[in-house]
């Protein structure tokens, strides 16, 4: 499992910005634009409208324009970020709004004016046509859904990454605060058999690509991994006051084997930590307001030096306390089962013959260590015999604790006929909450086993053979044999001419498929992400969708793994002729597909409106 942190942070938004310009390795141009994600909107939908400043030194005194004829939604909401290419640092920030229109028509978005390295720039005017007609608006830009709750974005926490290493800072004591293993255990003192859940999280205020380098063996557990080992689940908990990226490494459910102190191994991490060495203090803006909120914002950034640190980073291991099961009231029939349970039994006939196989089913259902109890034993009435025992688990392991329904298959016969009445199907079980056992029985079952009655086949008589009879069936014999002959010799010719042409039909095809050797294969990038979204599995389509559009942006320019970040792509995709808009537009598909990865709730036609979308930027990449 390989953890990339820094790449898919929750922001306070579900869209921010990440637009770069070209960059000079001779000389990076400061500019100043503003975009909006769409420029024809219904009345109720919603426009992104984003600020930029590239390559600034000092920015100050920030001011929007006077947003009139819209209602802001969310906002404002920074966004900032940093690429060293060829030895040259470039940088852009940049502030966005949520914005609904007020009425229809078209409706201007003044310049922001900012002052920048010294001088007062303005950014560029956004005319927006505005109609009654909802939906379009949304439907141009995949990376915003309308929010019915304007408080939603709060929900999405921000954190603050701590990469910057400013003089007299201690880099191992930076890692120490802000990059930390934890593991969280939901008892450290359970029965034996009673399931706890054990989850490994990596806590992070810091960028780094992290790789497991050992699993926790847990031994002494039956291990029932809650969530797949391989996927980067992140979610923001504060620590200290402070939000932290958490990453859930393993979540898994334990059911102890043994009694005593049983320790969880720890996991072990190899981390290249990304940082930035500060050559020059900055200050803050203390302005009030909206614009002193930008100023700050906006505050000059520190020039530095950007250097990784490596460290291999282990949990501590956590001992937990497993007790042994009482053995005052300990029923005979106990077969370790520990939880809370209700049981069922039925039968799939009324009635049977003598020798016939019959079939009684018997259903546990309830939560606790389902997966381990064994089969409840059965109190056969005379002249009945099980031969055969299976089961079939239905069980839902992704919750705590493990709850379902486990059902036992006894295959039996009887070999007197009469009635019968099978008793109640008994099981014991411990319950750890209340710290007893108790007893649970299903209802006795009716059972009428008749008599096997088996019918004698009369034997056929004999008719004799009357002599001509037997001299017409040898000419009738001979005249077949005849016939069939002939009927031979015409299909051995007609089958000869098809394999003819058989033969000559194979040689074109091999032809044609020789000439179409050299014709290069084209593959669909999103062919499994269609799969993942006929099936309703919408975590694993957006990050399938995810994945795709950036494996096709590399393909197409030619970027290996340690240069692909949205500067580099935003850079690359500008000098084959790609516009900024366009470049928007598969900034909007990659963000959604990040933000969708932390929320639950998903609905079928945002998927097909991002596959679509999708589609779209990858035909044109791969073309």
């Amino acid at each position: 499992m390989t953890i990339n942190i820094g790449s898919f942070i929750p922001f306070k938004t579900p869209i921010f910005c990440w637009l770069c310009l070209t960059l000079s390795p001779a000389m990076a141009q400061v500019r100043f634009t503003a975009q909006a994600s769409t420029k024809d909107m219904g009345k109720s939908d919603y426009v992104e409208i984003q600020f930029v400043i590239e390559n600034a030194k000092e920015i100050s005194d920030l001011q929007p324009p006077d947003f009139t004829d819209f209602t802001i939604v969310q906002g404002p909401s920074q966004s900032t970020g940093m690429s060293v290419v060829n030895g040259v640092t470039s940088q852009y920030r940049g502030v966005s709004y949520v914005l609904q229109p007020k009425k229809t028509g078209t409706l201007t978005i003044k310049p922001a004016t900012a002052t920048v390295d010294g001088q007062k720039l303005h950014s560029n005017p956004i005319q927006i046509s505005v109609h009654n007609q909802s939906g379009q608006g949304n439907a141009k830009t995949p990376g915003f859904s309308p929010l019915p709750d304007p408080s939603w974005p709060a929900a999405q926490p921000t954190v603050d990454m701590d990469e910057l290493v400013r003089p007299g800072e201690n880099v191992e004591d930076k890692i120490r605060k802000n990059f930390f293993i934890k593991v969280d255990v939901s008892k450290t003192d359970c029965f034996l058999g009673e399931p706890i859940v054990a989850t490994y999280k990596l806590y992070a205020r810091l960028r780094s690509d992290s790789r497991v380098t050992r699993h926790p063996s847990l031994n002494g557990f039956s291990v029932y991994d809650m969530i797949d080992p391989t996927e980067d689940r992140v979610s923001v908990e504060k620590v200290n006051g402070k939000n932290f990226s958490v990453h859930i490494i393993r979540k898994s459910q334990l059911i102890p084997l043994q009694a005593g102190d049983v320790t969880l191994d720890p996991v072990e991490l190899d981390n290249n930590i990304y940082f930035v060495r500060a050559d020059a203090g900055s200050s803050k803006s203390s302005g009030q307001g909206l614009g002193g909120l930008l100023d700050r914002l906006f505050e000059p950034e520190v020039s530095g030096t950007p250097f990784t640190q490596h460290i291999v980073l282990e949990s501590k291991p956590v001992v937990v306390h497993v007790k042994p099961l009482p053995e005052a009231g300990k029923p005979a029939d106990f077969n370790g089962a520990v939880g809370k349970y209700s049981i069922t039994a039925s039968l799939n006939t009324k009635e049977v013959d003598t020798g016939d196989a019959a079939n009684l089913s018997v259903s546990v259902k309830g939560t606790g260590n389902l997966p381990v109890i064994n089969a409840p034993s059965i109190s056969w009435p005379a002249n009945m015999e099980s031969y055969d025992v299976s089961n079939k688990e239905n069980i839902d392991k992704t919750v705590a604790p493990l709850g379902g329904t486990k059902t036992y298959s006894y295959s039996f016969i009887c070999t007197k006929p009469g009635k019968y009445i099978l008793p109640a199907v008994k099981m014991s079980y411990f319950d750890p909450a209340a710290k007893v056992y108790k007893a649970i029985e299903s209802d006795p079952l009716d059972l009428i086993v008749k008599a096997s009655i088996k019918k004698k086949t009369a034997k056929p008589r004999e008719t004799p053979v009357q002599t001509n009879q037997v001299e017409w069936t040898k000419y009738a014999l001979w005249g077949s044999a005849f016939l069939l002959l002939a009927v031979a010799t015409f299909f051995i010719i007609r089958e000869s001419k098809k394999d003819a042409l058989l033969r000559a039909e194979k040689a074109k095809q091999l032809a044609a498929l020789e000439k179409a050797k050299n014709v290069p294969v084209v593959t669909d990038p999103l062919n499994e992400s269609r799969q993942l979204m006929q099936a309703g599995d919408f975590s694993k389509f957006y990050a399938s969708v995810n994945r795709a559009i950036w494996k096709s942006v590399s393909d197409k320019l030619q970027l290996p793994a340690s240069e692909l970040n949205k500067l580099n792509i935003a850079t690359g995709l500008r000098s084959i002729g790609w516009s900024d808009e366009d470049i928007i537009q598969l900034k909007n598909v990659l963000n959604e597909c990040e933000m969708k990865l932390y929320t639950p709730e998903y609905n079928t036609s945002d998927m097909q409106r991002v596959l679509s979308a999708a589609e779209a930027i990858t035909s044109r990449l791969n073309a």
